[in-house]
């Protein structure tokens, strides 16, 4: 299993920068994670991932017919959904 941190670990070792890259005319990129390795990220399957966007439960940018997911918004999802413990 692989978190939504140690995935933009790896893409920002690419892209050198945590949250955006600089292409060649010098605009700001984010780092967008696909729907695959946002499922993967959070532990849940593809199909998951879909119904999670189709009932917009989760935020996303659609480019085309694909959804791209920022890191900060599977976080943002996570923490949304975080039951805290009974004491």
């Amino acid at each position: 299993m692989t978190g939504v941190t140690e995935i933009c670990k790896i893409k920002s070792m690419k892209m050198k920068n945590d949250e955006h890259i600089k292409n060649k005319t010098n605009l700001v990129i984010p780092i967008l994670l696909n729907m695959h390795e946002a499922a993967e990220s959070l532990d849940v399957c593809y199909r998951t991932m879909q119904e999670l966007v189709y009932k917009r439960q989760i935020g996303f940018v659609q480019i085309g017919k694909n959804y791209k997911f920022r890191p900060r918004d599977l976080n943002e999802f996570v923490e949304k959904n975080y039951i805290k413990p009974v004491k």
